[in-house]
């Protein structure tokens, strides 16, 4: 190829040629350095602009925008040019600009399935997974073969439950002629909500590659939040999550200095109100929501002002509502792309960002990415480091991150007292149910797990079948998330001895219902690698004792620290041994079991778990003192506020 540009330096057509054989082989400069001079030789080649605008879209997205408008000029008829120029905005934030390119490239050329991909994609992040899938359905139909419009049919299909069609699509796009690693991932993933080990098991190559290839430096298929739920260790999990807040700072470099200017923090006032933002995608009737409603209205106005920045749908629930009243100011940002968002929060001259969402699903990180705020801390949603530089702190607790665990964080952990987790001791509860009502018989002992179906591992329901093996009066309650779930774990069941019958699912309720429905249980059993977080406040606030098992991470370890800020260590376990021993010893000793159940409905209304005015002051303390370093000019440091109770 060289030396046909060697014998034809001003063919164009061999400068596009060889400047796309570099980029294959990783010459990126080289590649750039041909593709320039094609289009210099040929403004109209609308093949050199859309490769070069390819090149240059990880990297540098605002030169290949440039690029991808410069062939517009020339080519405004070429539907590629348009596509691609929607893909790179979306990924820059500009979601309305997107959307617009991808319907004239469809205006220009029906049908163009990478654009109808695009645009169901971007359905999909606004919540309409529905219409989504009946884009992709179609273009499926038209294009069987292409693997990567299989792919995202099934990571849309898992995204709205359906985990078999999910399976089914993954499957398909992960096999065949050109397989994508990144579908195998995903259907691991699917595969887990199913709550098919099997399956899981079966791709552990996949997913041991993908972990290799973080701990490697490079891009990684498997996202942080999935990881939590793996068998890794934490050195692993911190890999994966660094990788994915490369990706992050990668796409957002180039908005972040030209918005520098705009987006002037304010100044190291030490004292007078400080300003605190939190940022969420999930100020609506979602877990989240559920710990924090009450928090927000507590916080000590003299001291603190605190601002809401919400990019999640307004679902009109009393959450909402609730969170909109207890704060000063209340930012819809979700029509917004994020270079508007952080400039918004700078303009209101936020100090301390407080972003609640970390790497779950719905996360804009972009946001954060951006450095709206002079200092930015990671809390609440995401239990573990979420490997990014723009995070100056993470607020946990000296249980779920003990000093062994602390070298794997890239904050700076800020150690709260009692639990990292707040709770919202004004939650409601209905009206007593009866066990009749709720499908569990009378005089049953009631284990129960109301945890997501994926964190229920082969191991802990191994141990949860020989418990019902071992107490042939007993039940255990779980919470029906999807079909196939249920399906796979009575196959389970069934499969462990004559148990299956004793299984029983209980479907999705309003929060205080479910609150009421939870007391008529007996005990409540962890998982075990990802635990109960809010279900297990849910059990304890309803009065229902949990079992855990000390975990070796952040998202294994919060039944721990819940229960400790309960007054209830003796229901931590230390070994999943201990840990099935300690619920036969509570589903045969009804007098211990009772003595528990006194013990936590006395504690609960003054124990640390569940004050929640304590908590928000403790939270303000830590806010404080990073403000306090940052006005000092110094770094980011450990905070440590563990210390011996303070409470009055």
């Amino acid at each position: 190829m060289a030396e046909l540009v060697d014998l034809q330096p001003s063919d164009p057509a061999a400068r596009y040629a060889l400047g796309k054989a570099l980029a294959v082989t990783g010459d990126a400069g080289s590649a750039e350095a041909e593709l320039r001079r094609a289009t210099e030789l040929s403004p109209g080649m609308a093949e050199a602009w859309l490769e070069l605008g390819n090149l240059l879209a990880r990297q540098r997205p605002a030169e290949a925008e440039a690029a991808l408008r410069s062939g517009l000029r020339h080519r405004p008829g070429d539907a590629a040019l348009w596509c691609n120029l929607g893909n790179v905005l979306g990924e820059r934030g500009r979601r309305r600009e997107a959307e617009a390119a991808w319907r004239r490239a469809l205006e220009l050329s029906p049908g163009m399935v990478e654009a109808e991909m695009a645009l169901a994609l971007e359905r999909r992040a606004q919540g309409d997974a529905a219409g989504a899938l009946t884009i992709l359905e179609q273009a499926s139909r038209r294009r069987p073969e292409l693997a990567e419009l299989h792919y995202n049919l099934g990571v849309t299909y898992f995204h709205a439950r359906k985990l078999d069609l999910a399976i089914a699509a993954l499957e398909r796009a992960s096999a065949g002629p050109r397989p994508l690693a990144k579908a195998a991932v995903h259907l691991a993933q699917a595969a887990q909500a199913a709550c098919d080990w099997a399956r899981v098991e079966r791709l552990a190559p996949v997913l041991r590659a993908a972990v290799a290839a973080a701990e490697a430096g490079k891009p990684c298929d498997i996202t942080p939040f999935f990881s939590l739920s793996l068998p890794l260790t934490e050195a692993e999990r911190g890999a994966i999550a660094r990788a994915k807040a490369r990706e992050v700072e990668t796409r957002v470099a180039t908005d972040r200095a030209a918005a520098a200017l705009e987006l002037g923090w304010p100044g190291r006032a030490q004292t007078g109100v400080l300003r605190v933002g939190y940022l969420c995608s999930d100020f609506r009737d979602h877990p989240t929501a559920h710990l924090m409603a009450g928090m927000f209205a507590l916080h000590d106005r003299g001291r603190f002002h605190i601002a809401a920045y919400s990019y999640g749908p307004d679902d009109g629930s009393d959450y909402r509502r609730h969170v909109r009243q207890g704060v000063d100011a209340f930012v819809d940002i979700a029509s917004m792309n994020h270079v508007e968002a952080a400039s918004r929060i700078a303009g209101d001259g936020v100090q301390v960002l407080v972003d609640l969402n970390g790497w779950i699903t719905h996360s804009r990180p972009e946001i954060a990415a951006m450095r709206p705020a002079p200092v930015q801390a990671a809390y609440l949603a995401f239990p573990g480091t979420t490997g990014a530089a723009f995070f100056d702190y993470a607020l946990t607790d000296a249980i779920v991150t003990p000093p062994e665990s602390r070298a794997h964080y890239t904050e700076a952990l800020a150690l709260l007292p009692g639990c990292y987790q707040v709770n919202d001791n004004g939650q409601a509860i209905a009206a007593p149910t009866t066990r009749a009502a709720e499908g569990l018989p009378d005089g049953a002992f009631v284990f129960c797990c109301f945890c997501a179906n994926f964190k229920i591992e082969r191991r802990v329901f191994e141990i949860w079948m020989r418990l019902l093996d071992k107490t042939p009066d007993a039940v255990l309650w779980l919470f029906a998330e999807s079909a196939e779930a249920e399906r796979n774990l009575r196959a389970a069941a069934q499969r462990a001895g004559p148990v299956e019958q004793r299984l029983i699912f209980a479907t999705r309720k309003p929060k205080a219902e479910h609150l009421a429905r939870l007391a008529l249980a007996d005990l409540f059993l962890d998982t075990l690698t990802y635990g109960a977080h809010t279900t297990a406040s849910d059990a304890l606030w309803a009065g229902v004792p949990v079992l855990t098992c000390r975990g070796d991470a952040f998202a294994g370890r919060v039944g721990a620290s819940l229960l400790t800020a309960a007054g209830l260590t003796e229901l931590i376990a230390g070994s999943p041994d201990d840990y099935e021993a300690l619920a036969m010893k509570l589903a045969t000793d009804r007098k211990l079991l009772a003595d528990t159940k006194t013990k936590l409905a006395a504690g609960r209304a003054t124990c640390p778990l569940f004050d929640t005015a304590w908590f928000t002051r403790n939270l303000e303390r830590a806010y404080r003192a990073m403000w306090d370093r940052h006005v000092q000019g110094l770094p980011p440091a450990p905070i440590d506020l563990s210390g011996p109770d303070s409470r009055p």
